[in-house]
């Protein structure tokens, strides 16, 4: 069990698209993020944060995550 004072969140992100999703995933690791493929029967995408993780490096995933969603604006 974790203790009262460790941070842990799992966040866990869909889009109505497959596609988009296989694009996500590649750009996001081209960035340097891999792993964020989520659960195999449920898809999405799964983001982990624990207390040892800078928060620059969830600043950096978000605006990964802003970046894409502008340039691939519909």
């Amino acid at each position: 069990s974790r203790g009262l004072g460790d941070v842990y969140k799992r966040q866990t992100f869909t889009s109505p698209d497959p596609d988009m999703d296989k694009k996500f995933c590649a750009e996001a690791a081209e960035a340097g993020f891999v792993n964020l493929k989520g659960h195999r029967l449920v898809g999405g995408f799964r983001a982990s944060c624990y207390n040892a993780l800078p928060k620059e490096s969830v600043e950096a995933l978000v605006a990964c995550m802003q970046e894409f969603a502008e340039a691939h604006k519909k």
